[in-house]
């Protein structure tokens, strides 16, 4: 059972853990500002960060969902194992996305495993 999930239907894993993720921040999220005090002059805007942070996510994501739809569309089957190494980096990707550093490299990581894959996928 798990294992045609995550051989076929990923997209729509990804999809409930997008909305899953939407519904949490919209909950318990809080908006922030952040600013720069030009009296004393060494203050440190973040605020750029954490909307890159969350777009690079967001646009990550969306990228996944249609990649793995595609797949779906054509009747590829992709690999089990990173399949489920990729989703497990999607959720720490999560977990971990108040710190810029980390959520970056967890993005890079779950490119490179996306697109390794898509090209491994087979019918």
């Amino acid at each position: 059972m798990l294992k045609k999930i995550f051989t076929k239907y990923l997209f729509f894993l990804l999809i409930l853990l997008f909305g899953f993720g939407f519904i949490l921040a919209y909950l318990f999220g809080y908006e922030q500002s952040y600013g720069i005090n030009k009296t004393v002059g060494w203050a440190y805007d973040i605020s750029n960060q954490v909307f890159f942070t969350s777009l690079i996510f967001t646009l990550s994501q969306i990228l996944f969902i249609i990649g793995y739809l595609i797949l779906f569309l054509i009747r590829r089957k992709t690999n089990y194992y990173l399949s489920i190494a990729h989703f497990e980096i999607i959720i720490l990707t999560l977990v971990f996305s108040e710190n810029f550093i980390v959520n970056a490299i967890f993005s890079v990581l779950s490119m490179i495993l996306f697109f390794t894959n898509a090209f491994k996928s087979h019918k």
